[in-house]
């Protein structure tokens, strides 16, 4: 169950975020959300074996974990529709936080479709240790779980130093790594569905040109990270101080920024 009590922190982050930029009082179907978030925990408990399909498990059981695994699609599609409609209707900010956290949805939809093909236990026999399913884990994880840990940083850089990142060059970074993640995932799908194995250092020449594409999507990935880290350098050397943003919703924004050591009264 550990990946999926890894996205837990993420879908939190991405609801406070969303709830903040859209300036509404609450997230879409609040209650819903945490039955979701609860029912995804305990779901995730429940259908450890549909990484075995291979090894030769009766009809009966694969039936079951094929079923049970599937239906972790249904509360999962539940927090997406709930974060669109909180999206709905409001005035799209230009604002690089917006951009994080709308690339999370669509990156991991993405993945959460290929995990519903993995799930069906006749097409995981071809699909099983393919790169197929690295595609799959990488979208749900490297652009799920990353992009809520990006969104996040940029969220509450202000809070936490009251310093002011610079927003031109947020933007061109996100769109420039959302290219490279997705030029060194993407790939991967074809490779999978080509026959691909997982965990062999050598491959077949067969496979060499959507290996290097991955390969470069890998290097432009990590040139871009470098230079995220870079505008967090540059805004503490700048040090562009944070008057004030906008209305907030969430407690932690009444308090000083920086925080002082005793932030309440007690």
């Amino acid at each position: 169950p550990e990946v999926y009590i890894l996205i837990l922190p993420g879908f939190g982050i991405m609801s406070q975020i969303m709830n903040q930029e859209t300036g509404k009082i609450e997230i879409f179907s609040k209650i819903n959300m945490i039955y979701a978030m609860i029912s995804i925990g305990i779901l995730g408990f429940i259908v450890w074996a549909h990484h075995m399909f291979t090894i030769g498990l009766d009809i009966d059981t694969q039936l079951y974990f094929m079923s049970a695994t599937m239906i972790i699609a249904i509360p999962t599609s539940i927090k997406i529709f709930s974060w669109l409609m909180t999206l709905n209707g409001k005035k799209m900010f230009n604002s690089s936080t917006n951009f994080w956290s709308i690339g999370f949805i669509i990156m991991f939809t993405l993945g959460g479709l290929t995990g519903i093909i993995l799930s069906n236990s006749i097409i995981d026999i071809n699909l099983h240790d393919t790169y197929f399913v690295v595609a799959h884990f990488h979208y749900v994880l490297s652009m799920g779980v990353i992009f809520s840990i990006f969104s996040s940083i940029i969220f509450w850089f202000p809070l936490l130093t009251n310093l002011m990142l610079n927003n031109n060059w947020l933007k061109i970074n996100f769109f420039n790594l959302f290219l490279s993640i997705n030029l060194t995932f993407f790939p991967q799908h074809f490779l999978g569905l080509s026959g691909m194995p997982r965990r062999y250092i050598m491959y077949s020449d067969y496979f060499i040109m959507w290996n290097n594409i991955s390969s470069l999507g890998s290097l432009m990935t990590i040139l871009f990270t470098f230079i995220f880290i870079y505008i967090i350098i540059e805004s503490m050397l700048a040090k562009r101080t944070m008057i004030f943003k906008f209305k907030f919703f969430n407690i932690e924004w009444l308090m000083n920024s920086p925080n002082l050591n005793h932030s309440f009264n007690e």
